[in-house]
């Protein structure tokens, strides 16, 4: 009896339902992944981060190698190819069940419904799950039936209905019946080129680097997380969002090994841990929202009100934005982070994308987009959830008149500028008392631009032309 286990964002062998389920129920099993270099385009998926996509296929590959299972992967043309792809390799090995782990967004739905009816069509027998969270998608709901649009009640009933069983991930994997067929891994022209500038050696790939990288994390970090975390210039945060993006490790294993060191309490005891906590139940938030409201995931604010504001767009703002040349330092700083590193501090995050949306007011839409496309650990829902939290345009949204002031968010959270020194050279020899907004003669001495904007009167700009989409 063979079986076949589709990968998609879920790179990993531990903790994954769907191997697990074809390796108890079948002694043969198959693996497959389609690459399709159109889709992650259409997508916005970052040219780092598939880079590290196809990294850690290799190392899927060889940890699949290790049970008799061989990775098969194949071009595909986009999603509509997908099912089409996977109906010719079940006739051609004979396969009997087909394994998948769900995504959420419209068009892996839709795909997957496609996928259904040929399977069923077929009468070949198929099972998925979602892995990517503790309860499934559109599960948690309100008082009224309804799903959840805020996150401290979503946590409240998350906090409600969680039991350490739905933890229980532990599964030891034996090989499986050698198969005729092998891995084509090597042999699989990605037709893949590298025209980022991040250097690979800071996110090394595979299941095991990640279970390091959790490690290291909850016996060196996490104690001070709580304090640290805002701190860009302190390298306070686990850095595994990476990994959960393509699934190389399970928030299901992440939140287990943290309770572990917690007396197994999820709202009481080492405060770093429960707020280490609270940001992966931030992400499963994001991804209820997108599947609850599909209108997120189709370019549509959350908020209705917003389809009326009237974003401006200027050319020189958004280049200076993306070049890191606004004139203000913190920002600056966090753009280029984000160039070098295909990573940003999430403190950071909010304050440029507040900064983009609201005192430049462009299209948050626009601000996504790039960071979709420079993000080695872009995620669909939680940086469209970020970017229409910091615009007032989505769920559980900032007030649209709370605009971070991002030279105040500088001396509070880099006090003595380390971190912009490190990403500014050009300001190195700055000291703390002006680096955060350098007087005219220290940018023209330091080759830093001006500012692009006059931060009071561009607050107010915003601020009126949220009002008036309101009215």
């Amino acid at each position: 009896m063979k079986s076949l286990v589709w990968f998609r964002s879920d790179l990993r062998v531990h903790d994954n339902p769907s191997l697990k389920e074809a390796c108890i129920n079948f002694d043969e099993v198959h693996a497959v992944y389609l690459y399709s270099p159109k889709q992650l385009k259409e997508h916005n998926e970052a040219n780092v981060k598939t880079e590290f996509l196809i990294n850690n296929l290799h190392s899927l590959s060889q940890d699949l190698e290790k049970l008799n299972i061989p990775l098969t992967i194949l071009k595909s043309d986009g999603f509509k190819n997908d099912p089409q792809l996977i109906q010719e390799i079940i006739t051609q090995r004979n396969i009997q069940k087909v394994f998948w782990n769900n995504q959420i967004g419209t068009d892996e739905l839709d795909r997957d419904m496609l996928m259904k009816e040929i399977l069923d069509k077929e009468k070949v027998d198929y099972e998925s799950y979602f892995d990517q969270l503790v309860f499934n998608p559109g599960s948690l709901l309100s008082g009224q039936g309804t799903p959840y649009s805020v996150f401290t009640p979503f946590k409240k009933k998350w906090i409600e209905n969680f039991d350490l069983e739905l933890l229980d991930i532990d599964f030891e994997y034996k090989p499986k019946k050698l198969t005729e067929i092998t891995s084509n891994i090597k042999s699989f022209d990605f037709n893949f080129s590298s025209k980022h500038f991040v250097d690979m050696t800071l996110w090394q790939a595979g299941e095991k680097e990640a279970d390091i990288r959790l490690s290291f994390f909850l016996t060196k970090k996490i104690s001070q997380y709580a304090q640290d975390r805002n701190d860009p210039i302190i390298d306070g945060t686990s850095r595994i969002s990476p990994y959960l993006a393509l699934g190389v490790i399970s928030a299901k294993k992440c939140i287990l090994e943290a309770l572990k060191i917690n007396n197994f309490e999820l709202t009481s005891g080492k405060k770093g841990i429960t707020k280490w906590i609270d940001e992966i139940i931030w992400r499963e938030f994001y991804k209820n929202i997108m599947f609850s409201f599909p209108k997120v995931s189709k370019g549509q604010p959350f908020q209705e009100y917003s389809k009326a504001i009237k974003w401006r767009y200027d050319e020189f703002e958004y280049n200076a934005w993306k070049k890191g040349m606004t004139g203000f330092p913190i920002v600056d700083a966090a753009m280029r982070q984000l160039v070098a590193e295909g990573w940003m501090h999430n403190r950071l995050r909010m304050v440029v994308a507040m900064f983009f949306t609201k005192n430049m007011l462009h299209d948050w839409r626009l601000g996504e987009a790039y960071f979709m496309q420079n993000l080695i650990d872009g995620d669909f829902s939680s940086n469209n959830g970020g970017w229409q939290w910091s615009s007032s345009t989505g769920t559980d949204a900032a007030p649209y008149f709370r605009i971070f002031n991002p030279i105040t968010q500088s001396t509070n959270f880099d006090k003595n500028g380390e971190f912009i020194k490190k990403y500014i050279p050009e300001l190195r020899d700055l000291d703390k008392s002006v680096i955060h907004n350098p007087p005219k003669e220290h940018r023209k001495y330091c080759n830093y631009p001006e500012p692009i904007l006059d931060l009071k009167q561009s607050r107010l700009r915003a601020i009126e032309a949220f009002k008036a989409a309101k009215s």
